[in-house]
């Protein structure tokens, strides 16, 4: 296979190992009641640092464990500021730290400084990812052969395919009107996508079984609940308490698993409708109890006759999806009116999402500008050129992840990645974790804040374009063009108090026209959500091999734990010795450190060992037991901090 050669490849084809290990530390955490010291859980970061450091600092902790990964490198077009600046020993690349790279014909290496910038962090992202993850990398036509080429080496078993985005209507250059960017897909050869919203075409009933056969009562207790309709019309008459309602209130005391569905808690005139499969297997409704409330009056909700005379649902019921309900918003499906006497929707012909990705994507959403407009709307102000568009975010998340997901950005930019997450999430009621990377000094007044303001909610001022005069133009009436003329500014004249902006008489669509602009206030609600703040801390290792006393023991036995077990940090400490860390697979995990003393491995440090296990890794500075004695009781012994290095 051809493999891309470049300035200072030799050097940086390891260089992912070099970059030392430092902590996270935490700065504040955010969620629906603000800004907090104290920590919410949070499994969303934001992360402010060089990217290519706080990758590493991920490993321990998520090392194949991120199914998605987008990022929006540089896409060095000579136009950008961004400085390669990776501590690199190397005489050939040290003469580029701390340079601005140029442009075309004023820097000669700036492709060789690209590729040292990209090479070890697509390392570490590959490490990052899961066997059947994807990475998603957005890049213009400065870099896209380079690219292709060295995400072919990096990801040799991997499916490569390169998808053009209409990006806006041109940016001219040498000649050239450049009117798209790319997507690179970095995906499993069996790959398959997600449903998705822009493309499809097959006509197909709007609504779905509202059943989720894929979860029980036990995992979702809050979506096991009955549903009561009036026998005589079909009718949603109310909604029983829900199993986890019943726990809470003391009203249901006995196992999750052991609850049974009571058809005989109807009110009269009613009867229960409870979760259950075609086959008669209990399961979960997709939406909770309010949810379903609201749909019922909105008319997302479908009630019909149970056509399974067996059933012991007498009626069978349906609701329609976020991504249909989108499409009604928007206007793609038409509504023709309501079932008698329900207030359940008839629509018109609906076509169903596409299955798999377009290799060209021309949609007007996904347009730059649309990410330029809404990002000012959030922040109130002009903070950031070029955002990538929400909607094509959304529809890459849409198409390559699924609830539970991690989705990692390690190019963060204004947090368009983070912010369709949340969307996403209060679409389809999931559940996708979103780490989002930024070195820049905007990671906390704009990527951040953006965030904030996304899980709150934000007030923004809109403009409306109206057409307050509008004349067809004909060869009849060309010939009183003064006359056309005086008229459409005497409209202008007329009407100028009224707007904010009144511009001169136009010809658009074969007509003459007046065009105001009115302001007005509006409040995008919020997602909810929340995250924590990061920022790198001290290295673990200093230079000279030794551990770094200011990280603190706490995050020196973390990251041991991390890298050995590839798991949480139990910390078992308090019951087993503060040197026991924990037991992952019948194997227990000792860490005998003292600051400003030597420690020994030896009978006596025996004696301490509490936890019965098959075998031991025990960290220590001296190993006094002979072989045979290790053998005996299965003991690993690992040299501080040598052996901490390896990891």
């Amino acid at each position: 296979m051809p493999t891309l050669e470049w300035i200072g490849k030799e050097k940086v084809i390891n260089h992912h190992q070099d970059v030392p290990f430092r902590v996270l530390e935490r700065k504040y955490s955010f969620d629906e009641k603000g800004q907090h010291k104290a920590d919410n859980g949070s499994e969303n970061m934001i992360i402010r640092g060089d990217n290519l450091e706080a990758l590493k600092a991920l490993l321990p902790r998520y090392e194949g464990k991120v199914k998605c990964i987008y990022i929006d490198p540089p896409y060095n077009t000579g136009n950008e500021t961004w400085v390669y600046n990776d501590n690199v020993n190397d005489p050939k690349i040290k003469k580029w730290l701390g340079e601005v790279v140029g442009k075309e014909g004023e820097d000669l290496s700036r492709h060789d400084k690209w590729l040292c910038m990209m090479y070890p962090r697509l390392r570490i992202l590959q490490k990052l990812l899961t066997n059947d993850g994807a990475l998603v990398i957005s890049i213009g036509q400065q870099e896209i052969s380079n690219l292709l080429l060295l995400c072919k080496e990096i990801f040799a078993s991997k499916q490569i395919t390169c998808v053009t985005v209409q990006t806006s209507g041109g940016k001219p250059s040498g000649g050239f009107n450049f009117q798209h960017e790319y997507l690179v897909f970095i995906v499993p050869p069996d790959f398959s996508s997600n449903p998705l919203l822009y493309f499809g075409g097959i006509s197909r009933t709007p609504f779905e079984g509202l059943t989720l056969a894929t979860f029980d009562k036990t995992q979702r207790p809050n979506q096991t609940y009955p549903i009561f309709i009036d026998a005589s019309n079909g009718n949603l008459v109310d909604i029983g308490m829900s199993l986890q309602e019943r726990i809470k209130t003391g009203e249901y005391t006995g196992e999750a698993k052991d609850f049974k569905f009571d058809y005989t808690e109807a009110p009269k005139g009613t009867v229960a409708i409870w979760p259950m499969t075609n086959k008669g297997n209990e399961c979960v409704w997709r939406l909770i109890p309010s949810r379903l409330k609201n749909d019922w009056g909105k008319g997302y909700i479908k009630v019909s006759l149970n056509k399974d005379k067996k059933s012991l649902n007498k009626f069978s019921i349906q609701y329609l999806p976020e991504g249909v309900i989108k499409k009604i918003e928007n206007g793609v499906l038409k509504i023709t009116g309501t079932e008698p006497n329900k207030p359940t929707l008839i629509l018109d012909n609906n076509q169903t999402v596409g299955s798999e990705i377009p290799t060209i994507l021309i949609e007007k959403n996904f347009y730059t500008v649309k990410g330029t407009t809404l990002l000012e709307n959030i922040l109130d102000k002009k903070e950031f050129n070029y955002p990538k568009p929400l909607e094509l975010i959304m529809e890459v998340l849409r198409g390559i992840s699924s609830s539970g997901d991690i989705i990692l950005d390690s190019f963060a930019g204004s947090g368009t990645t983070a912010h369709a997450v949340l969307n996403l999430n209060k679409q389809d009621d999931t559940n996708r974790k979103f780490i989002l990377v930024e070195m820049e000094d905007y990671a906390e007044k704009t990527t951040s804040e953006r965030v904030k303001r996304v899980i709150s909610g934000y007030e923004y001022t809109g403009k409306q374009e109206i057409e307050i005069f509008s004349q067809k133009l004909t060869v009849s009436n060309l010939k009183d063009g003064v006359k056309l003329l005086d008229e459409a500014q005497s409209i202008v004249d007329e009407h100028k108090t009224e707007f904010y902006k009144i511009g001169k008489p136009i010809i658009k669509d074969d007509s003459l026209k007046v065009i105001g602009t009115k302001i007005f206030k509006e409040r995008m609600d919020g997602t909810g959500g929340n995250f924590s703040f990061y920022e790198l801390g001290e290295r673990l290792l200093l230079e000279n091999g030794n551990l770094n006393e200011k990280v603190g023991i706490d995050k020196i036995r973390e990251y041991v734990w991390f890298m050995e077990t590839k798991s949480a940090f139990p910390d078992d400490s308090e019951k087993s010795g503060k040197y026991f860390l924990g037991t992952s697979n019948e194997t227990s995990y000792y860490f005998y450190y003292e600051q400003g003393r030597a420690t020994t491995l030896n009978h006596a440090f025996l004696k301490t060992v509490k936890v019965k296990a098959a075998g031991y890794v025990i960290y220590a500075d001296i190993n006094t037991l002979s072989a045979a004695e290790m053998n005996k009781y299965g003991i690993v012994f690992k040299k501080i901090p040598r052996d901490i290095a390896k990891l």
